[in-house]
C-alpha cells in the first residue's frame, strides 16, 4: 500500500467516525453505561429511506440508523446501480457499514456488512438489490449492531436516482451495548462488502447458513 493510499484511507476512516457521530447527535455517542435501553426485547421498527437525488462525494458517509444503546437484529435492503464483480454477480457503488460508534475510541467498532445479491429483482444495470442480516454471525460483519451507514469509498461522486432506496427492518433488541461493549477499538474496517449470490453458477460465494442451490 502506498503512502498516498494509506493517507487517504486514514482520512476516510477519520471522516467516517466524525460524520456518523455528528449526524446522529451527542447523546447517542456518550458512554452508554447510563442508558437503560428498552424494556423487553421486541421493538419492531421499519425505516425506509429514499436516496433519490442524494450525492455522496469521495470519502463521505451517510448515517442511516442508530438504535443506541440497544444492539439489534433485523434485515437490511439496498437498491443501487450495479457494479459487476463476477460474470453474473453485482456489487453496490457504496459500502454498507455497521457496528457501534462511541465517544470512547476503545468502544468503536465498524465493519462492512456481508451482502446477498438478489438477482431475481435486479436488472443488472441501474437497479440491483442486496439484502443483509443484522447481525450475520456466520458470514462476518459486526457482531453487535447499533449503527448503520453507507460510505463512498471511491474516487468520484455517487449520485442516487429514484429507484434507489434503503429499507431497514428491526425485529428485536439483543442487548445493551453498555453491558456488552466493544473493547478492541477503535476498529474501523472500511473495505468493500463481501457479496454473496445463492443463484449463480458459483458455489464458493453462497455464504454460510444456507442450503445452497442446484
Amino acid at each position: 500500500m502506498t503512502f498516498l493510499t494509506q493517507n487517504r484511507t486514514s482520512m476516510i476512516v477519520g471522516t467516517a467516525i466524525l460524520t456518523i457521530a455528528l449526524s446522529f447527535g451527542g447523546y447517542s455517542f456518550a458512554s452508554h453505561s447510563f442508558e437503560a435501553g428498552v424494556s423487553g426485547d421486541n421493538i419492531p421498527d421499519n425505516t425506509h429511506i429514499t436516496l433519490n437525488g442524494i450525492t455522496l462525494g469521495p470519502g463521505e458517509v451517510m448515517p442511516l440508523y442508530d438504535a443506541s444503546p440497544n444492539y439489534v437484529s433485523g434485515h437490511f435492503l439496498l437498491t443501487d446501480e450495479c457494479v459487476p464483480v463476477d460474470d453474473d454477480t453485482n456489487a453496490p457503488r457504496v459500502a454498507v457499514i455497521a457496528g457501534h460508534i462511541d465517544e470512547h475510541n476503545s468502544a468503536t467498532h465498524i465493519e462492512p456488512m456481508p451482502l446477498f445479491y438478489i438477482d431475481l429483482v435486479s436488472n443488472g444495470d441501474n437497479r440491483c438489490v442486496w439484502h443483509a442480516h443484522i447481525p450475520d454471525p456466520l458470514n462476518g460483519g459486526a457482531p453487535r449492531v447499533t449503527d448503520i451507514a453507507i460510505a463512498n469509498l471511491g474516487d468520484s461522486d455517487v449520485t442516487f436516482s429514484g429507484q434507489h432506496i434503503v429499507d431497514i427492518n428491526i425485529q428485536s433488541v439483543l442487548g445493551n451495548i453498555g453491558d456488552n461493549p466493544y473493547t478492541d477499538g477503535p476498529y474501523v474496517d472500511l473495505s468493500a462488502n463481501t457479496i454473496y449470490d445463492l443463484n449463480d453458477d458459483e458455489h464458493d460465494n453462497d455464504g454460510l447458513g444456507h442450503g445452497g442451490h442446484e
